[in-house]
């Protein structure tokens, strides 16, 4: 390890003589977190789970193949040697677990023995169905007959892959209480045994490699769910590479957990033998791997992210030393630096001078006084006259000294010769976080005084969510979730507006434009992906293998349309229209505010054409959430409103089609369906006790609860309630969720008709409704292929000739299904200019 020491200010550097011997240290015990390196290996293991599993499902032959080749080299060694191979391992893997307990109970670790037992467990259990369903198939033909008859302590086949698997996730679930010499030499045992193990072909090499992936799997879930100590320097070690660097130290405190920076490492004050106070961050490797996933979401998510090249915790704290000194050289007011330095285990520290101050985030609304904030805004003018982005710019990284002066700190994602994205998504972060708390006017004139108009308005095509990092759009999400409850407290109807959604951005936007007497400015294109071009993607990719194919039927159409009586062709017309009316009574009951009917029947109209290129009605969904959500509707209501949707159409097509086949029963043959549901019950049952076992039991689960999911359940019953006590929704809601089927049969009973056929209303009716059965268990948009089978099929049954049958099926399609197409796009490009979604 290389020392870098800086240039200590006089008033810390002096009396270095006189450092105290045994510095003294004030730290909390170690608290358990969720690990970055622990979600890290979890998705790791996976993807080798996932390449381990994907040739012997997809490609069963030539996985034998390999194997077997495998397996003969495997054959070829000499008896004696595989048996005494295979007793070494039976050896290990008995005696490696006992020594490994005993080791830590030595050592007092409960802790890591909390986590090794279910870890162990999870793996085992985990792996039987990989090895035993997945990849049975795979194995060579031979491998039983080589394995019979041999063996050392007991037969060969043993450890099997659920021991190999059950092993590693021990190994991953100890791991944070390990040091490295001792942690090696637990994975060398495992990975060793499971290569020896392959070697005397005891088990197939896929099986022993997918146990290992499924232990890292395991053993990772486990550190996530119930936490791990912090991957970061000891405080003790904080201490000597102080003292290391020439600093004086006489104390050092850590900062209490709810005054910590949250993903910025761990923050300690520290106290000089001079009487010098300094504020010291530290890194660890845990918070670059936290790092990691911040940059790889940006790159996923962003055009030009701009995010720094520091890779090391040296090199992090290093940089933000520079970007400390430059803001300081601008004239704006930052964090004084004093040394930036190596600690031990890969970790790092930045020293800067401690003042007595409060961050501007502790401040209530009424004590952040315009004078406060323009100090602010005028350093924040300094910094982007010289092109530096600040780029975590929000008021927890703005200290507030008792006079009023203020001082930015947390430069570790600062720019130097800044883009224009960089520089503007700073003011925009600054004024929505502050605009959260002292509201639009205000902020925004504080801004204009400190920045002045023209670099303020640089700012208006960053004032979307994009621009702002996580925490900050958090915020402000809560903020606009916030103004949206309280608009709707106290009244069970109230009538909303596509667009109406109450948002901070765009009220944001509108001020600064007044305030500066700027143009508005389109929003910048930050995203790489957008919802458009990822459904034109989608659309893309299905239209190919799922449309096109269907073009062959095309002259068939034609030629039945040549046929038919037309106008019992032009009476099946208004059926597309007349069921988007009855889809928009539907999505209208089940929401208690009042929607207007015209832009709901357009998003209608366009979730229709989403749903011929998503299976099981996945992209409607999707945009009927958006929709409510644009109009201001809370999430829980607005997704209590689209399930609320999907159950009642569930038990409205239920009730038409057991009233249809009894009817239909009458005079033909019924067909008795049976679901053999019994079997799933236990399973399931037992996979929900499992879920919420780990969600009541763990910390993490909990706080999720009480977080996420009991707002949410609220949010819903309200709905429901609201819904179920208004008789005019509850007209809608029969009314769209009857009506929607019932249309449906109308058009096919009118095209059958169009043929000649004399097929009553109530055999139509079943026809449909079956084929509607078959068509919802099919994975295709809109059940293509599914429902005209399962009609063609219905209608030859009751009598139609195969002729007529598949021209009426052919035309009813045409009508239902491709016509939705031009007209359902045309209603989503319009449902997104006017920004209903």
């Amino acid at each position: 390890m290389s020392e870098r020491p800086g240039i200590l200010p006089p008033s810390v550097a002096a009396g270095g003589a006189q450092a105290a011997a045994t510095p003294l240290i004030d730290a909390p015990p170690p608290r358990q977190v969720r690990r970055a390196a622990d979600l890290s290996r979890l998705l790791v293991s996976g993807a080798v789970l996932v390449v381990a599993v994907l040739p012997a499902v997809a490609a069963l032959a030539p996985t034998r193949r390999m194997q077997q080749g495998l397996l003969d080299a495997a054959t070829a060694l000499p008896p004696g040697l595989r048996d005494g191979v295979v007793g070494a391992v039976q050896v290990v893997a008995v005696v490696a677990p006992v020594v490994a307990v005993g080791v830590l109970v030595a050592r007092r670790r409960g802790d890591a023995i909390l986590r090794i037992v279910p870890a162990a467990a999870l793996g085992a259990l985990l792996s039987w169905p990989v090895t035993h369903l997945a990849m049975t198939r795979s194995r060579p033909g031979v491998w039983p007959q080589v394995l019979a008859g041999r063996g050392a302590l007991v037969d060969a086949g043993w450890p099997p892959a659920s021991y190999l698997a059950a092993c590693a996730a021990a190994v991953v679930a100890a791991g944070p209480w390990l040091d490295t010499p001792l942690r090696r030499t637990w994975w060398t045992l495992t990975v060793g045994c499971a290569g020896l193990s392959i070697t005397a072909a005891a088990i197939t090499p896929l099986e022993a490699v997918a146990a290992l992936a499924v232990g890292g799997v395991a053993g990772s879930a486990v550190l996530l769910l119930a936490g791990a100590p912090a991957d970061r320097p000891a405080p003790h070690a904080v201490a000597d590479a102080l003292v290391a660097c020439g600093i004086p130290l006489a104390a050092l405190r850590e900062t209490p957990s709810p005054d910590q920076r949250s993903g910025e490492g761990a923050g300690y004050g520290a106290e000089t033998t001079t009487g010098a106070r300094l504020t010291v961050q530290v890194l660890g490797p845990e918070d670059r791997n936290r790092d990691l996933f911040h940059r790889l979401a940006r790159l996923a998510l962003l055009r030009h992210p701009a995010d720094t090249d520091a890779h090391t915790p040296l090199a992090a704290v290093e940089h933000e030393l520079l970007m400390l000194v430059f803001a300081g050289r601008t004239g704006a007011r930052a964090a004084e630096p004093v040394i930036a330095y190596p600690v031990a285990k890969g970790g790092a520290l930045l020293v800067t001078v401690e003042h007595a101050a409060r961050p501007l985030s502790a401040f209530p609304g009424e004590e952040m006084t315009d004078e406060i904030l323009t100090g602010v805004w005028t350093s924040v003018a300094r910094l982007q006259k010289h092109r530096l982005a600040h780029r975590a710019l929000r008021p927890e990284h703005i200290l507030v000294e008792p006079d009023g002066a203020s001082r930015l700190i947390a430069f570790a994602r600062a720019r130097l010769g800044a883009t224009p994205d960089a520089l503007g998504s700073d003011i925009a972060e600054l004024l929505a976080t502050t605009a959260t708390r002292i509201g639009v006017p205000r902020a925004t004139q504080c801004a204009l005084a400190g920045l002045g108009p023209p670099l303020l308005a640089t700012a208006l095509p960053y004032l979307q969510p994009l621009a702002l990092l996580g925490p900050a759009r958090r915020e402000v999400a809560r903020h606009d979730q916030a103004r949206a409850r309280a608009a709707g407290a106290g009244t069970k109807r109230r009538a909303v507006r596509p667009g109406g959604r109450p948002s901070l951005l765009r009220d944001l936007s509108a001020a600064v434009v007044e305030a500066t007497g700027a143009e508005p400015a389109p929003l910048a294109p930050l995203a790489r992906f957008t919802w458009k071009t990822i459904f034109g993607l989608v659309g893309a990719f299905l239209v190919l293998h799922l449309v096109l194919p269907q073009f062959a039927s095309a002259p068939a159409v034609v030629a039945a349309l040549r046929k038919a009586d037309w106008w019992w062709v032009l009476a099946a017309l208004p059926v597309t229209f007349i069921s988007q009316v009855f889809s928009t009574c539907l999505q209208m009951g089940t929401i208690p505010a009042r929607l207007p009917f015209g832009p709901t029947y357009q998003v209608q109209f366009a979730s229709s054409f989403l749903n011929r290129i998503t299976p099981n009605n996945v992209g409607g969904m999707a945009l009927n959430l958006r929709y409510l959500q644009k109009t201001g509707i809370e999430t829980g209501a607005a997704t209590a409103s689209v399930g609320l949707q999907s159950l009642v159409s569930a038990v409205s097509n239920a009730v038409l089609a057991a009233w249809f086949f009894a009817w239909a029963g009458r005079h033909r043959t019924g067909a008795h369906l049976h679901v053999p549901t019994g079997r799933y019950v236990l399973p399931a049952i037992a996979l929900a006790l499992a879920a919420g076992g780990l969600l009541g039991v763990t910390p993490v689960g909990r706080r999720f609860l009480r977080e996420k999911v009991w707002p949410f359940l609220r949010a819903a019953a309200s709905t429901v309630t609201g819904v179920a006590s208004d008789p005019a929704k509850l007209a809608l809601l029969v009314t769209g969720a009857l009506g929607l089927p019932l249309i449906q049969v109308v058009g096919l009973a009118l095209s059958v008709r169009a043929f000649g056929a004399d097929l009553p209303f109530v055999q139509a009716g079943a026809v449909y409704m079956a084929a509607r059965l078959v068509a919802n268990a099919a994975p295709v948009p809109g059940g293509l292929g599914a429902l005209e089978a399962g009609l063609i099929a219905g209608l030859t049954a009751l009598g139609v000739t195969a002729g007529a049958a598949t021209s009426s099926v052919l035309v009813y399609r045409l009508l239902t299904f491709w016509l939705n197409v031009p007209l359902g796009a045309l209603a989503l490009r319009a449902v997104q200019r006017k920004g209903y979604a």
